[in-house]
């Protein structure tokens, strides 16, 4: 297994799942095991302490005996099932005793089976491999379409009656189009990457400028949250109740109000810092397509594809987009690459929506990038752009989905 695999699509089975269908020979073990257990308590409990009497030993010693063995059966309550881009995990969603996994590559075939195909009021989920078969239940609430299409996307084989094999990826879908016939395109990308010599955009002194300003104050909060920890602990029997209240409560609202800080202001601070250096540092750059006194330069982030709904998210470059309208091209000058695109040879201009994290997820982030395709030395090419924002407030999902509109539009209008 990968050590940064992504997680695809995930559920919990029904509660008691594995208990519903167990079958009778499980049931006379776990019997058998209780009377066993039983047995060596009565014998325990009845010599070492006859003066509880017999009736009660054997009550005693039953009812331990059932409960220890019930307890075993704690991690069978309910199942978690996680399908990565390399392995199916299952485990205990109870505790951590116990988990299977699968590698993909082991996985000879996956049986999807339909409520109706095997009298279960949810989905079913058989997993073959070589000489043995592995039963999970599927919950309504999961698509048994779309972990078919999660499945076949990643190249493993799998049946479910009444479906199509599709490797398209249901977590992404395009919002705003301008519809192009990219046969009538002419004209290519012309990309040429940045010299070492002539620096990036953002040197790593200025990210860790940029991780200070936006993670600062919760990094102190949480320094100073263990501080007030470790007082409270050693000091908790002089303190009053109301100086104990204070200490804790005032760790507590320093974490919530830094956090606050981060997501509402300190994130964008730091994005509004890294675009006034990087405007300062394109003065310094020797075959730099901008000088930086340009008004209608738009700060952008690149990211490749594969990256749209990985929580974890790293862009793959940063810098600066213009629409040149007299000369009819688009030019971008980035921390790793420099391109530019005549407005003719564009044959995509949309806004897609992506879904983060795994697949059938109620209640999702999402995230809008502004796509342009075209051609480069001869084969398709496209980018995904996110306008980077600077204003201070909540980044909602409608607030993302209206900052890319505006930079859709300003291409819409050339395009």
């Amino acid at each position: 297994m990968k050590l940064l695999s992504s997680t695809q699509i995930s559920w919990n089975e029904p509660w008691l799942f594995l208990i519903r269908i167990r079958e009778g020979w499980g049931w006379r073990r776990r019997l058998l095991l209780a009377l066993g257990i039983s047995a060596v308590l009565f014998a325990a409990v009845f010599f070492f302490q006859p003066q509880r009497g017999l009736p009660a030993s054997i009550a005693i010693s039953l009812l331990a005996g059932f409960v220890l063995v019930a307890l075993m059966d704690v991690g069978n309550l309910q199942r978690e099932v996680t399908v990565k881009d390399d392995c199916i995990i299952v485990n205990s969603a109870i505790s951590n005793w116990w988990f299977e996994t699968f590698q993909l590559d082991a996985i000879q075939s996956v049986q999807l089976m339909r409520p109706e195909e095997w009298e279960k009021p949810y989905g079913g989920m058989v997993i073959h491999t070589a000489g043995d078969s592995f039963l999970v239940a599927v919950p309504n609430k999961v698509s048994l379409k779309t972990l078919a299409d999660v499945l076949h996307r990643l190249k493993v084989a799998v049946t479910l009656s009444g479906w199509e094999p599709s490797e398209t990826d249901t977590r992404i879908g395009v919002r705003d189009e301008i519809e192009l016939d990219p046969k009538a395109a002419r004209g290519e990308i012309e990309m040429r990457p940045v010299e070492a010599a002539e620096g990036p955009l953002l040197a790593p002194g200025h990210v860790a400028v940029q991780l200070v300003i936006a993670l600062g104050p919760l990094l102190l909060a949480l320094i100073g949250a263990i501080v007030v920890g470790v007082v409270l602990v050693r000091n908790w029997a002089n303190l009053s109740v109301l100086e104990r209240s204070l200490y804790g409560g005032g760790a507590f609202v320093a974490l919530v109000v830094a956090f606050l800080y981060l997501i509402m202001i300190g994130q964008f601070i730091a994005a509004a810092y890294g675009i006034r250096v990087g405007h300062n540092r394109l003065r310094t750059r020797p075959n730099a397509m901008f000088d930086g006194t340009e008004d209608d330069l738009l700060g952008v982030e690149m990211f490749d594809r594969e990256n749209w709904t990985k929580t974890v998210s790293k862009s793959s470059d940063y810098g600066f987009l213009r629409i040149d309208r007299p000369q009819s091209k688009l030019m971008f000058e980035g921390n790793k690459f420099r391109w530019t695109l005549p407005i003719s040879a564009i044959t995509a201009c949309r806004i897609e929506e992506s879904i983060v994290g795994s697949e059938g997820n109620p209640n999702p982030e999402k995230r809008y990038f502004v796509v342009i395709g075209a051609a480069g030395d001869g084969k398709p090419w496209d980018a995904g752009m996110i306008y980077i924002r600077t204003e201070l407030g909540s980044d909602t999902a409608e607030s993302r989905y209206k900052r890319a509109q505006q930079l859709f539009a300003q291409l819409a209008e050339v395009v």
